[in-house]
């Protein structure tokens, strides 16, 4: 192993154990948005490697995996306190664990193959997501799915570098769902509840500032320049936490 490979595989591991978190104090505060199949699949995914090392007597493997598989667990735990159907989320979760049980009774290859599969797959619900609705992802961190794409990239690199296309291969999806889920919640529209529309222009109007709201701080008028001057086209106050 070169001493490139070394680096960014160690790089790769910091990665790993700090990209949940972020996502996991978010949720927290809202859960809006979050993708359930993405939190079952990363659950999938990081049991089936901790499996996997114990499976193999590898302790690095199970150290490393377990941390992440707890971050996914606390993600469902949130879920489910929020969610309109909970028993389904729950025996959803059940679900992982049995599959879980079921591959590592049958084979460690099977084991080592629902990882790989499971990690590649785990950020598209939520990039599916995060398209047919952008306005409604208060609840994803941006910083996860940074931290998710540079991890990618690493172990990418580190496939490439120590000639194993097998590392290299779940990346190539892993990353550039991971930088569109980014980018999206990034870019994603505010929305102030209590909006309302008015012609010519929208009106926006916060709850609880504006006129009658007691918030005593006036609403900001921008003008369209469309309809002139005498005509706002967007009336705005700071949206409540």
């Amino acid at each position: 192993m070169t001493n490139a490979a070394l680096v960014v595989g160690m790089l790769g591991v910091v990665l790993n154990q700090v990209f949940i978190w972020p996502q996991v104090l978010r949720a927290v505060r809202t859960a809006e948005g979050i993708a359930a199949l993405t939190v079952l699949g990363g659950l999938l995914a990081r049991i089936s490697r901790t499996a996997y090392g114990v499976v193999l007597g590898d302790a690095a493997l199970v150290v490393g995996n377990i941390t992440v598989a707890t971050g996914f667990l606390i993600l469902l735990i949130v879920l489910v306190r929020r969610h309109r159907r909970p028993v389904v989320l729950m025996a959803s979760g059940c679900g992982v664990a049995a599959v879980v049980a079921v591959a590592t009774y049958a084979d460690s290859t099977v084991l080592a193959w629902l990882a790989v599969i499971s990690a590649a797959l785990v950020n598209l619900p939520q990039m599916v997501r995060a398209v047919s609705n952008p306005a409604r992802l208060a609840g994803v961190s941006v910083s996860t799915y940074l931290l998710i794409a540079a991890a990618s990239a690493c172990w990418l690199t580190y496939g490439v570098l120590v000639h194993n296309a097998l590392i290299s291969a779940p990346h190539l999806v892993l990353l550039p769902t991971a930088l569109v889920t980014a980018w999206l919640a990034l870019v994603r529209p505010t929305r102030c509840v209590g909006a309302m529309t008015s012609a010519p222009g929208l009106i926006r109007v916060a709850r609880g500032h504006g006129e009658g709201g007691g918030g005593g701080q006036k609403p900001r008028v921008r003008h369209s320049a469309r309809w002139g001057r005498s005509a706002p086209s967007v009336v705005s106050a700071p949206c409540p936490v």
